[in-house]
C-alpha cells in the first residue's frame, strides 16, 4: 500500500545513464520501476531530523526536526541549545529552525528570494477533524435573494436603499449582512455599490461586536475588488467608531493590501496592530508574508516576519508554508523550495494541488524536467490529481528548454485524460506552434478556444502577435490588432512594446515610431522594454540624439535603463546622424532606403520635445567618443553592469572613428573601469606583445558565452584592430576564433564560409585561409577541382546580392590579383578552379601580398604566421 507521505526528491544531476531530459512516455512507462530508488528522493539535512519525522504526534510542539535550513553554519552551531527561552515547540525540538529564531547579531541562514500568495487556505493537517456542517451558518434563503436582486440592481442609491429596506426583517444580523458583502466582494467588481451597502446596512448592527463583523466583511470585500484605499477608509470609519480595534478588522486590511503588492502598507497595518496591544495570529502574518511576496520585498526581511511567528508561539500552517515555496519558485532556487516541501512533510501539513504545482514550478524554472515529472507522476501516490495547472506549467518549462515535441506529448496526455484546457495552457500551446511555425495548429487552436468559451486575452493576442511579425505575416498582425480593438481588449506595454520590436526588426521603422506615439497617448505607464525597443529603433536609423534623449527622459520618469539600453545607442555611434534645426528635424541619413524619412516624418511631434538647445548641449560635449564615455560613467553609476555586447559596441564604435587618437584615448579611460578587457583591446590597438598574454586568458572566459556573443566580440575586437592598421593583430584575433570554434563550419581546407563574419574578421580570415592554401600547394599537394569563398548576401539585406561583406571581400580579391569571381547561379559565392589558384600562389609576388604587417609594432620578434596556420590541422 502506498504510503500517503509525499517522498523526498532528488535534485542533484541524474545519473549518467539517464536521459537528461526525456519524453514524457519513457518516464511514464519506466516510473513505478524506479519510484524508491533513493538517488530520485530528496534527502533531509540530517537523518536524525528524519527518523524523529516519523513520530511525530502532528502537533505544532510536537513537531519532528525540520529540514529547512540545510548546512548548519558556525552561527547556529553556537545557537543555545536550551529549550527554556524558546516559546514555541518547534524551536524546542527543531534545532534546525534556530537560524529563524531571532537571535542578537544573526542573520537569516536560507537565502529565499521572494514570495507570493495562494488562494487555498487549508488546514494544517488533513487528518486533524474538520469542523461539522452546523458550524459553518449558510446564508439564509432571504440573503440570497436579497444578493441577486443588488447585483442586478445598478449603482445607484435608491434602489439599493430600498432592496435593503425590503429585505430587512428577513435578513439575520449580521451574518446575512456580512455574506452579502463577502460575495460582493468575490462575483462583482463594483465597490460603489459595495461601500453604499455598508453604509446604508451599519446602523442596523445592535453592537460593536456586530459593527466589527460588518466592518471586517466590508474591508475584506473591498480587498478581493482590488480597492485597498477603500478598504482603509471604512478600516478608519471603524476605528473612530471603536469597532475596528479588533484582530479580523486589522487583518482583513493587512489582506486587502496583500492582494494589490502593497507591502509597505501591509507592514504598517502589522506594526500598527501590535502597537494598539493586539497580538497578530497566524492568519494576519501569513498576510504580511503574501503583500511582502506581491511587493517584491526583500526575502531576508519577509523570513523576519516567518520567524517572527515562530517567536510568538505560533504555528505556520499550509499556507505559510505555499507562500514560501511560491518565493522559491519566483527566484528559482530549487533547494531552497525542496526544505520547504520537506518542512511541510515533518510538520504533518498535507501538501495540496497548490503546492505540488508550485514546487514543479520551481524545478521547471531550473530546467530538470526529469525531476518535474516524476513528482507529477507521484501526487496521486498521495492523493493529489494533477489538474490543467500541473501540465501547463510542465508544457511552458519544456518550451523554455525548446523540447517542444515533449510540451506537445503532455498536451496529448491532457486530452487522453480529459483535461480541459484554461487560458494560461492554451496560451502555452500557442507560444509553441508559433515558436515551430505550426500556422495551421494555431488557427486550430484559436478555433478550439472560441468553441470552448476560452476567450482570448492580452497574452493571447501578444503570443500571436509577436509570432507572425516574426514571419513577417504583418497582415495577419494588423488583423490581429483590430480584433483585438473590435472585442475590446486594451493592448498591454508588452503589446507595444513586440510591435516595435517586430516592425524595427523589418526596417519598418515609420510603423515602429507611429506605435511608439500611440502608446504615448494611451495612458499606459513605460517600462524599460519598451523604451529599449523604441531606442533601437531610433539608433538603428541613426537618430543618436533622439535616443539619448530618449535615455534621459526615462531616467527622469524613474524608469532604470538596462544593459540592453545602454549598448544600443553605443552602438549607434558613429553611424548616420540627424541634426535637429530650429524649424524641425533634418535627416542625413544615407543608405537606410528612405526609412529614416519616414521615422523622421513620424517622429517629428516628438523630436520637436528635444528642442535645439539640448541636442546642442551633447553637441558642446560632443565628440563621439567623449559620448560613449560618458553614457559608460552613467552605467556605472546607475549600477548597470557592462558585458561582452557593450564592449563589441564600444569597438564598433571605435573601428568606425577615424581618429586612432580618439579610439585609444577611449580604450585608455575605459581601463579605469576593467583594465581586464579594456586593457586587452587597448594594448593590441598599440601593438604590445605583452597584450597577447592576457589575451589568452580573456579568450578563455568568451568560451563560457553563448556562440553569437563570443563572436560579436571577435567580430568587433578584429574590426577595431583592422581599421587602424593591426593587421597582423586581426589576423592572431581570428585565428584564435578558429582554434576555438567561435564561427562553426567556417573554414574548411578548400572552402570557406564568411557570412558570419564582420568585414575586418572576414579580411584578415582570407588572408589566412590563402596562406594556408599556399602552404598546401608547396608541400605538393594537389587542389581539388574548385575553391570557393561564400560571403552571404548579407543577414539583413533586402536585397539579393547587396551584401556589404561580398562588396568588400570582391574588392579585396581584386587589389591582390586572386583569380576568384563569382559563381554564376551564387552571387553570394566567390568560385577558381584549384589549378588556377595552385597557379597564382606559386607566383613570387603573391606570398608577399598574403603576408599581413601591423602599423604599430611594440615586439622585436613577431610571431610566425605559417607554423600557426599549420597547427591549425584543419
Amino acid at each position: 500500500m502506498a504510503s500517503s507521505t509525499p517522498p523526498h526528491y532528488s535534485i542533484t544531476t541524474p545519473k549518467p545513464h539517464h536521459t537528461p531530459h526525456p519524453t514524457p512516455q519513457n518516464p511514464l512507462q519506466k516510473h513505478h520501476q524506479r519510484r524508491h530508488r533513493s538517488s530520485h528522493r530528496l534527502h533531509s539535512s540530517s537523518s536524525s531530523g528524519s527518523a524523529a519525522a516519523s513520530s511525530s504526534a502532528g502537533a505544532c510542539g510536537g513537531a519532528a526536526s525540520t529540514t529547512i535550513a540545510s548546512s548548519a553554519s558556525a552561527g547556529s552551531s553556537s545557537a543555545p541549545a536550551s529549550s527554556s527561552s524558546h516559546k514555541n515547540g518547534i524551536l524546542d525540538r527543531n534545532p534546525a529552525f534556530l537560524p529563524y529564531y531571532p537571535q542578537e547579531g544573526a542573520g537569516l541562514t536560507p537565502e529565499f528570494r521572494r514570495n507570493r500568495t495562494t488562494r487555498v487556505i487549508s488546514k494544517r493537517n488533513l487528518s486533524s477533524p474538520k469542523p461539522s456542517q452546523s458550524s459553518a451558518r449558510a446564508a439564509s434563503p432571504a440573503a440570497a435573494r436579497c444578493l441577486i436582486q443588488i447585483l442586478r440592481s445598478g449603482p445607484d442609491d435608491h434602489p439599493l436603499g430600498n432592496i435593503v429596506t425590503s429585505f430587512q426583517p428577513d435578513l439575520a444580523v449580521p451574518e446575512d449582512y456580512c455574506y452579502i458583502l463577502h460575495e460582493l466582494g468575490n462575483r462583482q467588481k463594483c465597490p460603489l455599490k459595495a461601500l453604499k451597502f455598508f453604509n446604508s446596512t451599519m446602523p442596523l448592527m445592535k453592537s460593536l461586536t456586530e459593527q466589527g463583523k460588518l466592518l471586517t466583511a466590508a474591508i475584506g470585500g473591498l480587498g478581493r475588488m482590488g480597492c485597498p484605499d477603500l478598504a482603509r477608509k471604512v478600516f478608519d470609519v471603524g476605528f473612530s467608531r471603536g469597532c475596528a480595534n479588533t484582530i479580523y478588522a486589522h487583518t482583513a486590511l493587512i489582506s486587502a493590501y496583500a492582494r494589490s503588492g502593497l507591502a509597505t502598507k501591509a507592514m504598517d497595518v502589522l506594526e500598527m496592530m501590535k502597537a494598539t496591544g493586539l497580538k497578530p495570529t497566524t492568519i494576519s502574518y501569513n498576510a504580511v508574508i503574501d503583500a511582502c511576496g506581491k511587493g517584491g520585498v526583500d526575502l531576508q526581511l519577509t523570513l523576519g516576519f516567518f520567524r517572527e511567528m515562530l517567536h510568538n508561539g505560533l504555528c505556520p500552517d499550509r499556507k505559510t508554508f505555499n507562500s514560501l515555496l511560491a518565493a522559491c519558485s519566483r527566484a528559482g532556487h530549487l533547494e531552497d523550495a525542496r526544505m520547504v516541501f520537506d518542512e511541510m512533510i515533518h510538520l504533518g501539513i498535507g501538501q495540496d494541488i497548490y503546492t505540488y504545482n508550485t514546487f514543479i514550478d520551481t524545478i521547471c524554472k531550473c530546467g530538470n524536467m526529469e525531476l518535474a515529472l516524476q513528482v507529477m507522476l507521484d501526487m496521486p501516490m498521495n492523493r493529489v490529481q494533477p489538474n490543467v495547472v500541473t501540465y501547463s506549467t510542465l508544457m511552458d518549462g519544456y518550451s523554455k528548454l525548446e523540447q517542444f515535441d515533449e510540451a506537445l506529448n503532455l498536451y496529448e496526455k491532457m486530452k487522453a485524460l480529459k483535461i480541459g484546457l484554461d487560458r494560461v495552457c492554451y496560451n502555452t500551446l500557442l507560444s509553441i506552434y508559433v515558436k515551430t511555425g505550426r500556422y495551421e495548429d494555431i488557427v486550430r487552436v484559436c478555433n478550439e478556444m472560441d468553441v470552448t468559451g476560452v476567450d482570448k486575452d492580452t497574452v493571447t493576442y501578444n503570443c500571436l502577435i509577436n509570432g507572425h511579425g516574426k514571419q513577417g505575416r504583418f497582415d495577419i498582425v494588423s488583423y490581429l490588432i483590430q480584433e483585438m480593438r473590435d472585442r475590446g481588449i486594451s493592448p498591454s506595454v508588452l503589446t507595444y512594446s513586440t510591435l516595435i520590436d517586430i516592425y524595427s526588426k523589418a526596417g519598418m521603422y515609420g510603423d515602429a515610431a507611429n506605435v511608439f506615439l500611440e502608446f504615448k497617448e494611451s495612458g499606459l505607464k513605460a517600462d524599460v522594454v519598451l523604451y529599449s525597443s523604441f531606442i533601437d529603433t531610433l539608433a538603428k536609423n541613426g537618430l543618436v540624439d533622439c535616443a539619448v534623449w530618449l535615455l534621459d527622459e526615462m531616467t527622469r520618469m524613474g524608469i532604470e535603463p538596462n544593459v540592453v539600453t545602454y549598448n544600443t545607442i553605443i552602438d549607434a555611434f558613429g553611424k548616420s546622424r540627424i541634426v535637429v534645426e530650429d524649424g524641425g528635424v533634418g535627416n542625413e541619413l544615407a543608405g537606410v532606403d528612405g526609412s529614416g524619412g519616414r521615422i523622421v516624418g513620424a517622429f517629428g511631434q516628438l523630436a520637436k520635445g528635444i528642442g535645439h538647445a539640448v541636442v546642442e548641449d551633447y553637441r558642446r560635449r560632443s565628440e563621439e567618443m567623449l559620448c560613449i564615455l560618458g553614457l559608460f560613467q552613467k552605467m556605472i553609476q546607475q549600477g548597470v553592469r557592462p558585458n561582452v555586447v557593450t564592449f563589441s559596441a564600444i569597438l564598433n564604435a571605435c573601428s568606425r572613428c577615424n581618429s586612432f587618437e580618439d579610439a585609444s584615448l577611449l580604450l585608455e579611460q575605459l581601463r579605469l573601469f576593467d583594465n581586464f578587457v579594456y586593457g586587452v583591446a587597448h594594448g593590441l590597438l598599440m601593438g604590445s606583445r605583452e597584450a597577447w598574454v592576457q589575451a589568452q586568458s580573456l579568450f578563455d572566459e568568451l568560451r563560457r558565452m553563448d556562440a553569437p556573443t563570443s563572436s560579436a566580440f571577435y567580430n568587433a575586437l578584429t574590426d577595431v584592430l583592422w581599421h587602424f592598421g593591426q593587421r597582423r593583430g586581426a589576423q592572431q584575433v581570428v585565428l584564435e576564433g578558429v582554434h576555438r570554434h567561435v564561427w562553426e563550419n567556417t573554414w574548411t581546407e578548400y572552402s570557406l564560409d564568411l557570412h558570419l563574419m564582420s568585414v575586418g574578421a572576414a579580411q584578415a580570415m582570407v588572408h589566412a585561409w590563402l596562406l594556408s592554401i599556399h602552404s598546401i600547394v608547396f608541400e605538393g599537394r594537389k587542389l581539388p577541382e574548385y575553391v570557393s569563398i561564400l560571403t552571404g548576401w548579407g543577414k539583413h539585406s533586402k536585397v539579393a546580392g547587396a551584401s556589404t561583406l561580398r562588396r568588400v571581400i570582391e574588392a579585396l580579391l581584386n587589389s591582390m590579383g586572386a583569380p576568384f569571381h563569382l559563381e554564376k547561379f551564387n552571387v553570394g559565392r566567390f568560385v577558381s578552379p584549384g589549378a588556377t589558384v595552385a597557379t597564382w600562389l606559386r607566383e613570387s609576388s603573391t606570398v608577399n601580398i598574403l603576408l599581413l604587417h601591423d602599423r604599430r609594432v611594440q615586439s622585436a620578434n613577431p610571431l610566425n604566421l605559417i607554423p600557426r596556420l599549420q597547427a591549425l590541422g584543419l
